[in-house]
């Protein structure tokens, strides 16, 4: 397994942002995690990505222990390009003071390769991503939001990473732009590349991945094949999800939100 995440728990403070969650990424799969905002779905990637360390559980990447890395041990890892992360917001993610050429080739250039070989990459890869190379020279200010997100996923991918997580890689695009990026997220997979995308939106999530796991209130409540979980959901938060997605609610779908909903709210002790 590329990525092996065991009985994964973080706090902050006294909030339990992730209880008990476990989930594998294999090679050239792509893994939906779908869950409303705080359910812990930002908490779970950046736990994965060393950005805040897990009170219990495990993290394996590639077959290593990261669960207690330090900083020295996160940066040589990351170095290795195994792991790349593309960030919600690409506007803020990338260098407003480097072109688009700079941005992509500075992974490349840390690992030392030459400046022709690095820009002759970002070409390479802004034609994987659907831009033209004349964007090369351009700030990102300069970009549409869906060319700033293609241009992310291009400098995630332009060190070959075994494993990719993208956290709402759409939430924040037109509906045009965010059928591009989709489409891109597509070709990928189909090339092989180990996808993690974390969003609130199963309808997107659906026409991606292979599998998909449900956070609710830190714990991963259901996960399974796609098509499993959203032709027969079993637990009341995932039916609430598909009947709410209007281009995966079937009318038994839509019929059963309300009963969802009142069986969530029993469960959770709220008044329904």
């Amino acid at each position: 397994m590329l990525l092996d995440v065991t009985g994964l728990e973080v706090r902050y403070g006294r909030l339990h942002a992730l209880r008990d969650a476990s989930l594998s990424v294999g090679a050239g799969e792509t893994v939906g995690v779908i869950g409303e905002t705080g359910s812990g779905k930002s908490t779970f990637a950046r736990a994965v990505l060393g950005l805040v360390r897990p009170s219990a559980g495990r993290i394996m990447i590639d077959g290593t222990d990261v669960t207690r890395f330090g900083p020295r041990q996160w940066r040589a890892l990351r170095r290795t390009g195994v792991l790349q992360y593309v960030f919600q917001d690409p506007l803020r993610s990338l260098d407003p003071d480097l072109t688009i050429a700079s941005s992509l080739a500075e992974p490349l250039r840390i690992r030392g390769v030459g400046v022709t070989v690095a820009r002759d990459r970002a070409v390479a890869l802004l034609n994987r991503v659907g831009l033209d190379a004349e964007l090369l020279d351009r700030l990102p200010a300069e970009l549409s939001g869906g060319q700033r997100q293609r241009v992310a996923v291009a400098r995630a991918l332009i060190v070959e990473p075994k494993l990719v997580l993208l956290d709402e890689p759409v939430s924040a695009l037109d509906s045009a732009n965010r059928v591009r990026v989709l489409e891109l997220l597509r070709t990928l997979r189909d090339a092989g590349t180990a996808l993690v995308f974390i969003s609130h939106d199963l309808g997107s999530v659906a026409g991606v991945a292979d599998r998909v796991a449900v956070l609710h209130r830190g714990r991963i409540v259901e996960q399974g094949p796609v098509r499993d979980v959203i032709g027969e959901p079993v637990h009341p938060y995932t039916r609430l999800l598909v009947g709410s997605a209007p281009t995966l609610s079937s009318a038994a779908a839509g019929r059963a939100t309300r009963a969802s909903l009142r069986a969530l709210l029993q469960e959770e002790g709220a008044p329904a």
